[in-house]
């Protein structure tokens, strides 16, 4: 069957089934979202035609910062009259939050005493990911435990904080995102979301790992030691809603000083650290600098300012094949162009699926996407990890042969996320006191 989505979150979260035992300790809101605007939204709006700049540049953001609750009141007051101006500087105000509301998760929930199986999944269902809540070690440390928690249109961060919390799960990020599990050891990277020098900015959590020293010693000049590198490295980790699906790190740093004011930036860009713009799904990426330390360095980065550019999934069509293991020539057709599965095997524990997709070449930005989303999943929505692939040019399209690794359950079905509708976004930053490594 081909299932199509209008937007992103769908994708994401198809899979996560909802506790219908659960019982809130507040009744689901059942009134219509209120349209028609406020005395403070309309003085805000009024403020939008403003003769002084920062007056309308304040109403904008002050609009801004109220929520995607407001979006109804605004484009309730689109509908009167409005000057240019303040016509123009609404509908921007509406495209931000609209924009706010399809990357970002917004999380609300209140439970007494729940089990806490039942938070997990919710929690998860809200933020638009699988967070593996539902992995046999995380499913048998929630049996008999019960939660608490009182969340109100709070980001994802703050949200996971609390569950984390609350729950004494702790998150990491594994191959496919990030995960809530009893134990730090089936993470690839921890997220430390208690750590001084972590910031949060546009969904993404930006978090110092380490700071290493180079040094070196001139015996033929007997000259002591001295540092010749300091190489810092950045963790980057996107919200599970925000899809990222291409970014670079080139060009990211915009401004570094010490404790001296001195700049730290290096002169040009070191290409051992720039990656090049990938369209796979990016669940993180760390960004690396090297500096040339001098004696005269101070103990500590004053202020690092940086920039993230990145494109962002916001539109999709979800594609799936079911019965994949016995899945025989079958085909499925996405405009002029069609998608066969061959067959897909276990052999020697890894699944080997091979596949043909006319109507493309190797260079296709289709093909691209397609060889960096696609995936077999089990009965609980758990991604096989994809090992290799190579791809065979054929008359009128490509030959595909896609090794996965080996799983503990059988996978059930395809999954493809074809990207339909993405937007590029830029995330400025700021991190401050961070210790360098420097001494005698």
């Amino acid at each position: 069957m081909i299932i199509i989505a209008g937007f992103v979150l769908m994708s994401a979260i198809g899979s996560l089934a909802r506790e219908q035992d659960a019982v809130p300790t507040t009744e689901p809101a059942t009134e219509p979202a209120a349209t028609m605007p406020s005395a403070q939204i309309l003085s805000l709006i009024a403020d939008l035609d403003n003769p002084d700049f920062s007056v309308r540049q304040a109403a904008e953001n002050k609009l801004i910062d109220l929520g995607n609750e407001i979006e109804p009141m605004l484009r309730s007051a689109m509908e009167g009259k409005l000057s240019d101006e303040a016509r123009a500087r609404l509908n921007d105000v509406i495209g931000r939050l609209e924009e706010s509301r399809l990357l970002h998760a917004t999380i609300t929930m209140h439970y007494k005493n729940t089990p806490l199986q039942t938070v997990l999944n919710e929690f998860a269902w809200q933020a638009g990911g699988d967070l593996e809540v539902r992995h046999p070690t995380v499913t048998s440390y929630a049996q008999d435990r019960t939660a608490s928690i009182d969340l109100d249109h709070a980001d994802f961060w703050q949200a996971l904080r609390t569950v984390s919390e609350v729950s004494g799960l702790r998150p990491g990020l594994g191959p496919l995102g990030i995960t809530l599990a009893p134990s730090p050891q089936r993470a690839l990277v921890q997220i430390d979301l208690a750590g001084p020098y972590a910031r949060e900015a546009g969904g993404l959590l930006i978090s110092p790992r380490t700071c290493q020293e180079f040094r070196m010693i001139n015996y033929s000049g007997n000259q002591p030691m001295i540092p010749t590198t300091l190489s810092l490295i950045i963790d980057v980790i996107p919200e599970p809603k925000l899809h990222v699906i291409g970014a670079s790190n080139f060009n990211w740093l915009r401004e570094c000083v010490d404790d001296k004011g001195q700049s730290l930036v290096p002169p040009g860009i070191n290409p051992r650290f720039v990656r090049p713009m990938a369209r796979r799904r990016e669940w993180w990426w760390p960004l690396q600098v090297t500096f040339q330390p001098t004696p005269q360095m101070g103990t500590k980065i004053a202020r690092l300012r940086g920039q993230l550019d990145f494109t962002a999934q916001t539109r999709s069509e979800i594609i799936e094949i079911n019965d994949i293991t016995h899945a025989r020539d079958v085909t499925r057709n996405i405009g002029d162009m069609a998608l066969t599965v061959r067959s897909c095997q276990k052999t020697n524990l890894n699944y080997q699926l091979s596949m043909t997709f006319q109507g493309v070449t190797s260079g296709d930005a289709m093909l691209q996407d397609f060889l960096t989303s696609v995936e077999l999943v089990d009965d609980d929505g758990q991604a096989v990890r994809r090992q290799a692939f190579n791809t065979t040019p054929t008359p009128g399209g490509v030959l595909i042969n896609i090794v996965f690794l080996p799983s503990m359950t059988t996978p059930t079905k395809l999954r493809w996320e074809r990207t339909l509708e993405q937007k590029k976004l830029s995330v400025p930053f700021e991190l401050d006191n961070l210790p360098l490594p420097t001494g005698p």
